[in-house]
């Protein structure tokens, strides 16, 4: 199965995930305990939607709101 790496920005973190193909980021971002609207994911200097399936090695996490 693949795996595909989270950076996580906030908590200078990186945490590795697998998934079946056509999971989408939100999906993996759900099974980590984030609320997808609340972050943005980040392929080198693009931007990708939630709702695309992970087709990347590795991606940042920037979480954009407080969650408390």
């Amino acid at each position: 199965m693949p795996v595909v790496r989270f950076r996580f920005s906030r908590s200078q973190t990186v945490s590795e995930y697998v998934y079946q193909e056509g999971e989408t980021y939100a999906d993996l971002l759900l099974r980590c305990g984030l609320i997808p609207d609340t972050v943005l994911i980040f392929a080198g200097d693009r931007s990708l939607p939630e709702d695309t399936p992970v087709c990347e090695d590795e991606v940042t996490i920037e979480e954009t709101a407080s969650r408390g």
